[in-house]
């Protein structure tokens, strides 16, 4: 397929007609203006028509799955992946800008008194929202759309812990009727190490809270990243690289994926002003297509032609 821009700029139908294509380039009345996708400019005046074409989003955290149709064929069809490490990025920038100022004596600090804009968003969750709208602006540039449809979820993270939840229970956290956090967790393992191969006989060990993601740099005190251990275990040489406690997992998994739908999903259409579906459209629509589930399927034959 080869996407083709008017004089002006604008984006017209692609073609499949490759032989007309290099025809024009070889005689000067196109230019390529992209590689990847092939896309080309014409350099003399045509007509522009053009047909209803529809964009799908299967929105994610990871990866956005994107589709481009017609009434009759698919245009373009693409997988994006996102980047995923926009929090470390904003640790180490904190890390290097705290060492420059620290280097001039009396720098006065700056006071705390910044208000946060209406509508912000944690920066790692901004640059994703905006990777989203980015690929939107991308495909505009090349394709004609006339209509973008996003695939939207709303997901209730405490009923998919506990799919039994319901009435207070919502308010009743997993720590409700503790003191604090280390007793819960104490509690949550039965007052014993966790080490599989714990080597200490006492009858009353002295035990501890451990960040299971400390080796990689995550000292978050949420439940799912702390365990218990024992004194003998959980000892500084036991921190190190290759030894006991280096690469340990949480067993809990991780809600990520979903806190970010949440939280953008309508941010997300309400900034492209487009149409919104969900997902449970898209699996009936898949089911009856017998298509397999994957970013690249969602989009073209699901959502869009489902509704």
């Amino acid at each position: 397929m080869v996407y083709v821009l008017s004089k002006e700029g604008k984006p017209l139908m692609p073609t499949e007609r490759h032989g007309k294509m290099r025809r024009l380039l070889k005689e000067g009345k196109a230019r390529v203006v992209k590689a990847r996708p092939f896309t080309i400019q014409l350099t003399y005046e045509t007509t522009k028509y053009t047909q209803p074409i529809t964009l799908g989003i299967d929105a994610g955290n990871q990866r956005v799955g994107f589709s481009v149709i017609t009434e009759k064929k698919e245009l373009l069809a693409g997988e994006c992946q996102l980047l995923q490490v926009q929090a470390e990025r904003n640790r180490e920038r904190l890390m290097y800008r705290r060492q420059r100022r620290n280097r001039l004596r009396y720098r006065k600090p700056r006071f705390d008194n910044r208000r946060k804009p209406e509508g912000w968003l944690a920066p790692s969750l901004q640059n994703k929202l905006d990777a989203h709208i980015r690929l939107v602006e991308k495909i505009k540039s090349i394709l004609p759309i006339t209509q973008v449809i996003v695939e939207v979820a709303n997901f209730d993270i405490q009923a998919i812990k506990n799919p039994g939840i319901q009435g207070v229970a919502y308010q009743q956290g997993e720590q409700y009727n503790f003191w604090n956090l280390r007793e819960y967790i104490l509690h949550r393992d039965n007052h014993e190490c966790q080490n599989p191969g714990c080597k200490n006989r006492s009858k009353n060990p002295k035990l501890q809270v451990h960040h299971i993601g400390y080796w990689k740099g995550d000292y978050t005190d949420k439940p799912g990243n702390l365990i218990t251990l024992c004194s003998k275990c959980h000892r500084p040489e036991n921190h190190r690289e290759s030894k006991l406690l280096w690469g340990w997992q949480p067993k809990v998994k991780s809600f990520r994926a979903e806190t970010f739908m949440s939280t953008v999903r309508w941010k997300l259409v309400n900034t492209l002003g487009c149409e919104y579906t969900y997902g449970y459209i898209t699996k009936s629509r898949r089911t009856e297509l017998r298509l397999e589930k994957s970013h690249v399927s969602q989009p073209p034959r699901t959502e869009v032609r489902g509704l």
